[in-house]
């Protein structure tokens, strides 16, 4: 019986360790093609991946990534949809992914929406204080912050 245990034990781990090399041989696939340019491909590798491992926040993020690159090639605004979709996902697994805050803060410090940003970029940096771009990320935040609601007098 003992040994039963720690033989099905085995076959869970190795499974476990084929799953993960599955899922991040596919990772790496994309991650190919998003260096050639080719976005829509890498995000199929990527899916691909997150299909095996579904909580892989850095599945999710290299997502996000390649819709990213896919906005900034077409201007399609459904790219940007998913980008965001893509870069929330993975902070639904892992909230303190720093990969993952500081994107979602680029992507609306980027498109202007600065003060949406700044939250992301301070979690970032409670995660992370010594992030190498601390400084840059500060910045933007500060920019975030002076944003003010404009109020009309009645």
């Amino acid at each position: 019986m003992k040994y039963c245990f720690l033989f099905s034990l085995c076959v869970l781990v190795l499974l476990s360790c084929k799953t993960q090399q599955n899922a991040q041989s596919f990772f790496n696939e994309g991650a190919k093609q998003l260096e050639k340019g080719e976005y829509i491909q890498a995000i199929e590798l990527y899916q691909k991946g997150l299909d095996i491992d579904p909580k892989s926040a850095i599945g999710y993020n290299l997502v996000g990534m390649a819709c990213r690159m896919q906005f900034n090639k077409t201007g399609d605004a459904l790219w940007r949809h998913k980008e965001i979709i893509s870069f929330n996902q993975a902070l639904e697994i892992d909230p303190d992914y720093v990969p993952a805050l500081i994107n979602l803060g680029a992507t609306y410090y980027y498109s202007g929406e600065k003060n949406k940003a700044v939250p992301y970029f301070k979690h970032a940096l409670e995660v992370y204080p010594e992030h190498p771009e601390a400084r840059e990320i500060r910045t933007m935040i500060a920019e975030g912050e002076a944003i003010k609601e404009v109020k009309f007098d009645e």
